[in-house]
């Protein structure tokens, strides 16, 4: 071609002038270009849009086909892409055909088959449809046949899924461990479920009606009941939550066993009905509050020590209303203003959620209790209240005999110095200070030195004498202890005369006197 045209070209060249020749050669290359891109356009056709009408020629436009290219989705029909077009994303690849028509044709591969390998094949369905599978050239062509001719594709395929389905749930239900069943409005059984069967075996007898007694009213939707039921044949009796849903004209029962939790609400009944009466006979006054604040537990020693009648606190106040009640009943020290008993009130709160709060109350009747705040699960709070009015009372006279007997032993002639059972010194009298210019005992009473310290400053201003062994061996032994009495001489010519004594608790007493005084 190249040849021709060069030849063409020479035999007009001698005609023509410069500019002539240069518009021809420009003419024949644009005329090369656009054969060139005829070739090509033409080669592109005859490989991809040729074959693919080959493959679908014959088929009817109510035929469902689909054509891949190895794995990839390049043309359907128009019954085939709306098969496709009806699932939840669509299909674009085999993937997606495999997910759209896998569970109607058990056998179809989830992975696209191999075209050079691959040998037609027919696919049955569990309702008669077939699907063709055929190897034309590269492609694979996919053609669904249903069992009627005149039956619409789309609408037998989705007969197929919605009817597995609805066969899938059946069994399901079927074969639930729980109880279910349908009945009309009157109560006559429409259909019961395998658990539902068998229960009905162990009650004994077969009836058109429910096992059950429900009160249903069709005001409600839903409704819940729970029943008990006799098992004849192995005599005892199950419980059961029941929900009944009316819907379409049905009611639809279903039934758990819950036998478990009857056991476990008796036994909470029965151990709150054993703290009841346990409270019932504690002398501290109880209250405990939920996670609301709001009183649900009392007992009657809670009346009879803050004068809250047991209407109010049967009312279940909250724990403000609580307190405000008590303030006006004077069962709470009177703050100095209500800025002050908010700010009190809230402090009381804080600290019990904290497990911290324990305080006095010095009421203006002269009685005195004691209240603590304990925190409880759930943010729930306990409040005790206690009379200590007889403790505080016996503490301040035991305390005041203390302080009387105090005063006797600081003013007793004889020198005196206790011990207890570990050799510690617990107190002495002044004439003691006096006795051994003990300044250190004048000015702290001596508490917490040991036996060995000062029987040792002892021996240091005394002639030597086994005596102060003797004492120190005895202060510390628990068994075996008399009264013993023995004589010591001091660097000054003074005879002491010391008495050592048992105490009550294993302690120790010791008493020195000069010789010549008046007798111990």
């Amino acid at each position: 071609m190249w040849h021709s045209l060069r030849h063409w070209h020479s035999a007009f060249e001698p005609d023509r002038s410069d500019s002539e020749y240069e518009v021809n050669m420009l003419a024949i290359y644009a005329w090369a270009v656009g054969f060139i891109c005829t070739v090509w356009i033409l080669y592109w056709t005859l490989k991809h849009v040729v074959p693919v009408r080959l493959v679908l020629r014959g088929a009817l436009a109510s035929d469902a086909y689909f054509l891949f290219d190895g794995s990839r989705l390049v043309k359907a029909s128009r019954t085939g892409r709306q098969l496709l077009t009806a699932t939840e994303n669509g299909v674009k690849d085999w993937a997606g055909f495999h997910a759209c028509f896998g569970s109607r044709f058990g056998k179809l591969p989830q992975i696209s088959p191999d075209v050079a390998t691959h040998k037609d094949a027919v696919l049955k369905s569990a309702d008669g449809a077939i699907l063709r599978l055929q190897a034309v050239g590269r492609y694979l062509r996919m053609t669904l046949v249903e069992a009627d001719d005149d039956a619409n594709c789309f609408a037998a395929h989705r007969l197929f899924l919605i009817t597995k389905q609805m066969s899938q749930l059946h069994n399901m239900c079927h074969n639930l461990p729980y109880v279910i069943w349908q009945t009309t409005a009157e109560g006559g059984l429409i259909w019961q479920n395998q658990a539902y069967l068998s229960l009905r075996d162990d009650v004994g007898g077969h009836t058109a009606h429910s096992l059950f007694d429900l009160i249903l009213s069709k005001d409600q939707t839903t409704v819940k009941n729970r029943q008990s039921l006799h098992l004849s044949f192995q005599k005892k009796t199950n419980w059961y939550d029941i929900i009944s849903i009316w819907s379409q004209n049905v009611w639809t029962h279903s039934a758990v066993n819950i036998n478990e939790i009857i056991k476990a609400e008796t036994a909470q009944r029965n151990f709150v009905q054993t703290l009841g009466k346990t409270f019932a006979e504690m002398s501290i006054g109880l209250a405990v509050f939920d996670q609301n604040h709001r009183l649900v537990l009392f007992n009657p020693a809670l009346i009879d020590l803050t004068s809250l009648g047991a209407g109010f606190l049967s009312e279940r106040p909250i724990l403000t209303h609580f307190f405000n009640q008590l303030r006006e009943n004077r069962i709470i020290p009177e703050p100095r203003n209500s800025t002050a008993w908010c700010q009190q009130l809230k402090e009381l709160v804080s600290r019990s959620n904290e497990g911290a709060y324990c305080a006095t109350w010095m009421l203006p009747n002269g009685l005195t209790y004691r209240v603590r705040g304990r925190p409880h699960p759930n943010g729930a709070l306990a409040f005790l209240f206690e009379n200590i009015s007889a403790e505080i009372s016996l503490t301040r006279k035991f305390r005041t005999k203390l302080d009387g007997l105090g005063t006797i032993i600081q003013n007793l002639e004889p020198a005196l110095i206790v011990f207890d059972s570990l050799g510690q010194i617990r107190l002495s009298n002044q004439a003691y200070a006096a006795l051994w210019a003990d300044t250190e005992a004048a000015a702290t009473n001596v508490q917490g030195r040991s036996i060995i310290e000062v029987s040792r400053s002892w021996q240091a201003t005394c002639q030597p004498t086994p005596v102060w062994g003797d004492l120190r061996d005895y202060a510390i032994t628990l068994e075996g202890r008399d009264r013993w009495t023995a004589l010591v001489t001091r660097e000054s010519g003074d005879t002491l005369h010391c008495a050592i004594s048992p105490l009550p608790d294993n302690g120790t007493m010791v008493c020195f006197q000069v010789s010549g005084t008046s007798q111990m």
